[in-house]
């Protein structure tokens, strides 16, 4: 596992790049966030492709990867989620680099997750309350993440059914 993780920043890091460190950090976080994002999937215990469909999206879309680039992540992220015994190292990581935005950011991208499947079962919400907790995130903007996305995804629902209804 930690070959695949050296490979994969050996391939997206320049190693004669003075910004090598940050860059080397900005996948650090990337893996992160990808992983308590693989941890918010997993936690009804079942797998959904509609919440890793979700991850994918959020992860392309906050980090401006490409395809095969997010796809490795997940990937990687998949193998860390699953290796890790809590949540912490990455809570810290994340608290250490990215501002009270950023975190707002992850925890929305949590309740992308988590609502995905149009279903919120009782552990999912918890972790992302827990998770939410970690990274210092005020209990307003937790709620207001999650007010966000149900807006969002019931409008999107709302819409296919007057599609379908046509």
């Amino acid at each position: 596992m930690l070959e695949a993780i050296r490979r994969f920043y050996s391939e997206h890091i320049n190693p004669a790049d003075d910004a090598q460190g940050s860059e080397d950090l900005q996948h650090k976080l990337q893996l992160a966030t990808a992983a308590l994002l693989i941890e918010m999937a997993q936690a009804d215990n079942t797998r959904h492709s509609i919440e890793f469909q979700a991850i994918h999206e959020g992860i392309g879309s906050v980090f401006s990867l490409g395809e095969d680039e997010t796809n490795e992540l997940i990937e990687l992220a998949d193998q860390e989620a699953h290796e890790a015994t809590d949540y912490f190292d990455f809570t810290q990581l994340i608290n250490e680099s990215f501002d009270y935005q950023r975190k707002c950011k992850v925890v929305e991208l949590l309740w992308r997750v988590c609502l995905s499947d149009q279903e919120m079962d009782r552990y999912e919400e918890q972790l992302v309350r827990k998770i939410a907790e970690l990274l210092h995130v005020e209990h307003k903007d937790f709620i207001n993440q999650k007010l966000k996305v149900q807006r969002e995804y019931s409008s999107s629902y709302m819409a296919e059914y007057d599609d379908y209804e046509d």
